[in-house]
This record gives structure tokens, C-alpha cells and sequence, in this order.
């Protein structure tokens, strides 16, 4: 059994419309289950040049930390070098590239969500190979890769949620099985990562349930002013007639008078 959630919007004091979206992947549902293709594409073209300079925002910073990297540990400078430049950043540019094309459109969400654990897993990789005072360090990133997920890239629910609670669950799974870290330490990690998921999901499903109703109200405008323009046309061929006949009819009068 689908479980739904159905949303109501006044037009006026007397007129309503309902929708209703999938609890889960909020997709539209029932009777507007075909608004859902033109939906995802609208959705695509407003999230595109968001989604870029989320894109560029993201490599200036993660490049940027690198210096950090050079600086205070310079035994991993190359193995951190590799992680974050020809791994990392470089496939941020490659998505940038790839935002480019046509095939874009059909793969952003999915395209995003990986880029998203691939970021967070490079990171959890340089924390296993930091020394025991910096893995703490690189913790901090993934906070920041979080957010960039839920509230940035303008993925949706499921896609961000998905993408989110992998790059937690990875992280969490490193910390206790292959790092250094005082069991604590772990644990309250572990605790903040659930805690900005769990506020980064309720942000993601907000988000995106705006946006469908938004474009709901969107879609019942159009279908009105597509009837106000029916009518105008009807009305504008009416008083047309009604005018060839008043024209007609002082036509006959004026013939009439003249006999």
C-alpha cells in the first residue's frame, strides 16, 4: 500500500484544490501522477546554475584546504595531494564540465549524490591516514559536505537523504573499526553526524515539498489564465458578430430610408 501525504490550496473563499505527494520519494501521486516528468525537468532548469556555483564554491574550498595538508602534515603531503586534487577536485571539475551537456539533465540527481559520498569518502580516508592529532581535524569536513548535500546542491529528499546517510554510516564505520580515535571521541562524532543528518533531512524534505506545492499553485494558474484566454477569445468573437450584425442591420435602415 502506497503511503501518501495530500496537501490542500485555496484558490478563494469557496474553491480548493488537493495534491498529494509519495511519503517517501515525494513524487506526485493519483491524478497528477503526469505533472511528475514536467515537474523534475522545471525543477532541473531553476537548480542548474545553483548546483554550478555550489560546484565551484565547492572546489575553491576543498583546493584551498589543502594548503592546510602541506602545512601541518608534510610526511602525507603526497598521498593527500592525490585524495584531494586528482580524486576529489578533479572530479568536482569533471561534473562541472558535465553539467554542460544534455545528458546532465537526465543524471543530476544521481550525479550529485555520488559526488557528494565521494567527497565525504575522501575525506574519512585522509582521517584514517592523519596523525592521532590531526584526524580529529578532518573531521570538520564532513560537516561541511553535509551541508553543501542538504542545503546547496538542490538535490531531492531521497536523493540527498540517500547520499547523506551513506557518507555518515561510512564515516561512522571508520571511526570505530579503523582509526585511532578514543572510543568517546567516536561516539560523540558519531552523535553529531545523526544530529545535522536528521535537521539536514527534515531541510531537504521542506525544501522540496515547497518547491512542488510552488509549482502546483504554478501549474493551476496556468490552467486558469488558459481559460480566461478561451474566454476572451469567445468573448471577442461574440461581440465581432454582434457588431457585423448591428453593422448590417444600420445597413438595411439606412437602404430603407432611402426608398
Amino acid at each position: 500500500m502506497e503511503l501518501i501525504e495530500e496537501y490542500e490550496i485555496k484558490l478563494d473563499k469557496t474553491t480548493t484544490r488537493t495534491f498529494s505527494l509519495n511519503f517517501i520519494s515525494l513524487a506526485f501521486t493519483k491524478e497528477h501522477k503526469e505533472l511528475e516528468n514536467h515537474f523534475l525537468v522545471n525543477y532541473y532548469r531553476k537548480s542548474l546554475n545553483k548546483v554550478r556555483l555550489s560546484l565551484f564554491v565547492a572546489i575553491i574550498f576543498y583546493a584551498i584546504f589543502g594548503i592546510f595538508d602541506a602545512a601541518f602534515i608534510p610526511d602525507f603531503e603526497h598521498k593527500y595531494f592525490i585524495l584531494r586534487y586528482i580524486v576529489t577536485v578533479a572530479s568536482l571539475l569533471a561534473v562541472m564540465a558535465f553539467s554542460f551537456t544534455r545528458l546532465y539533465k537526465k543524471k543530476i540527481q544521481f550525479v550529485s549524490a555520488c559526488l557528494v559520498i565521494a567527497s565525504s569518502l575522501g575525506v574519512t580516508t585522509m582521517t584514517v591516514l592523519a596523525p592521532i592529532g590531526f584526524s580529529d581535524f578532518y573531521f570538520k569536513g564532513i560537516f561541511l559536505i553535509l551541508i553543501t548535500n542538504y542545503g546547496f546542491l538542490r538535490q531531492r529528499f531521497i536523493w540527498a537523504t540517500s547520499a547523506g546517510l551513506i557518507s555518515s554510516i561510512a564515516y561512522i564505520i571508520v571511526a570505530f573499526s579503523f582509526t585511532k580515535f578514543p572510543f568517546l571521541q567516536s561516539l560523540i562524532n558519531s552523535f553529531f553526524l545523526i544530529a545535522v543528518n536528521t535537521v539536514g533531512i527534515f531541510i531537504a524534505r521542506h525544501n522540496e515539498r515547497y518547491a512542488r506545492r510552488y509549482y502546483f499553485i504554478n501549474h493551476l494558474l496556468a490552467i486558469e489564465r488558459s481559460k480566461l484566454r478561451t474566454l476572451n477569445t469567445r468573448l471577442e468573437a461574440k461581440i465581432k458578430d454582434k457588431s457585423v450584425q448591428i453593422n448590417e442591420m444600420q445597413r438595411n435602415i439606412v437602404e430603407s430610408n432611402k426608398k
